[in-house]
């Protein structure tokens, strides 16, 4: 999937000035270049967040009013206006395209499983999958049919084709599994349970498992 987006050389400015003229500032950088000052039009940016996930690889078209410039990016981090909920800075990641990294990718399921129809529950298990990589190879979306699943099966990362990128999970790791009332019953006791352990873990100032999320900033 190929999305491109036009920026342009961040003019001189207070940010707030630029944001009420419509444009977001911004900033790409990466191993191989300089930090380089940017603006989107924010209808630009509302657009591209529509196209995208986390791991697709946008074309970011970079003008100054003479030329434009192409590059190869990633979008790295978004800020938001903690009131309005607006984005007010992004960062874009220019990779080294010889240089294979590491990036989660999403997880879409399709279809209806025949086991749902049963009586069986959808238990989706991982969001997102972490490949390794060159840039080039790193899918926009996986997507996961389940349209032949009875009752108790699933698929698992070695059901699944990832191209030219490796998951960074065990080939028998479930993905997605159909289970049964009961199973479900057991699940959301467990999860219940873990829920609870966190909750007493935060208590007593001791983070809780996990990658931390992205914070939003005003």
């Amino acid at each position: 999937m190929s999305v491109t987006v036009n920026t342009k050389l961040r003019p001189a400015g207070k940010a707030n000035a630029l944001r009420r003229e419509g444009l977001i500032p911004a900033i790409v950088y990466g191993p191989s270049m300089e930090n380089i000052p940017l603006v989107i039009e924010r209808r630009e940016l509302h657009g591209l967040f529509s196209h995208i996930t986390r791991s697709s690889l946008i074309e970011l078209s970079i003008s100054d009013d003479e030329q434009a410039e192409t590059i190869d990016v990633f979008l790295k981090r978004v800020q938001y206006n903690s009131i309005t909920d607006e984005p007010i800075h992004v960062d874009f990641y220019h990779p080294d395209p010889n240089t294979p990294l590491k990036l989660h990718v999403p997880i879409k399921v399709v279809g209806r499983a025949p086991g749902q129809d049963a009586g069986g529950f959808l238990n989706v298990l991982f969001d997102t999958v972490r490949v390794h990589g060159l840039s080039k190879d790193i899918p926009h979306l996986i997507t996961l049919d389940i349209s032949e699943l009875e009752m108790g099966e699933g698929i698992r990362v070695r059901d699944v084709d990832f191209g030219g990128v490796t998951p960074l999970l065990s080939p028998e790791r479930s993905l997605v599994t159909i289970v049964s009332p009961r199973g479900m019953e057991e699940l959301e006791e467990e999860e219940e349970a873990e829920a609870m352990l966190e909750t007493a873990a935060a208590e007593e100032g001791a983070p809780a498992e996990g990658e931390e999320g992205e914070s939003k900033e005003e």
